[in-house]
């Protein structure tokens, strides 16, 4: 069965020579692992782009109950990036919420609200012009009530009460305190999603924030 839908880039990872093999989250059908042939070709240098770690996407999905990896054809860019690429923060904060998002989205069925909770979230800090080094705190908030356990606010700094996307910058916290937060909530998550584990990227994170 065919179905158009939107999709958000996890990650992708290089199978044999010229192949990739990229894990989405689907609009219609939650996450789902695509094949993508002659990837590396001198002609598709243009296919690889598109598979950078969040891109949002349109595709036709060609889904087979039984097969482990699907096929995508028409595949475009429906929402382009206008600084995520160029912006060292917010791409190491793309790389924390796309690593996040690998550990836990799990189900291989349509989720509408939270697909679009997170693509509004993506296009939000890409977007964002003020705070953006508090934006992962936020994600990791809002996104744990997706995932059944919701981190109060309370249970944090006072300061965070009330944060959202919208006035990130109301937050003033030096790197220490970031990163304990960011520690904190990632302890949380361990606790609630299993073979959670550490995250790589968060030590990335941690280095931009200390520069």
């Amino acid at each position: 069965m065919i179905f158009v839908t939107r999709a958000i880039v996890l990650n992708h990872l290089r199978y044999g020579d010229n192949s990739l093999v990229v894990n989405l989250y689907t609009e219609c059908l939650g996450r789902q692992s695509v094949f993508v042939r002659n990837a590396y070709s001198k002609k598709s240098t243009e296919r690889i782009a598109l598979f950078q770690t969040l891109h949002l996407l349109e595709t036709e999905l060609h889904h087979r109950a039984n097969r482990q990896m699907q096929r995508a054809t028409n595949i475009s860019i429906c929402c382009p990036f206008q600084s995520i690429p160029f912006d060292p923060i917010k791409n190491c904060i793309a790389l924390f919420i796309a690593e996040v998002l690998y550990k836990t989205l799990k189900e291989e069925e349509a989720n509408h609200d939270l697909f679009n909770f997170l693509f509004h979230t993506i296009q939000a800090l890409d977007l964002n012009e003020h705070g953006t080094a508090n934006f992962h705190l936020v994600f990791l908030v809002h996104f744990s009530r997706y995932l059944g356990f919701y981190l109060k606010y309370d249970h944090l700094l006072p300061q965070l009460t009330g944060l959202s996307f919208d006035n990130l910058d109301s937050l003033h916290i030096n790197h220490y305190q970031r990163n304990s937060i960011t520690e904190y909530l990632l302890d949380c998550y361990s606790t609630h999603v299993s073979n959670f584990g550490k995250l790589k990227s968060f030590l990335v994170l941690q280095n931009v924030f200390q520069n």
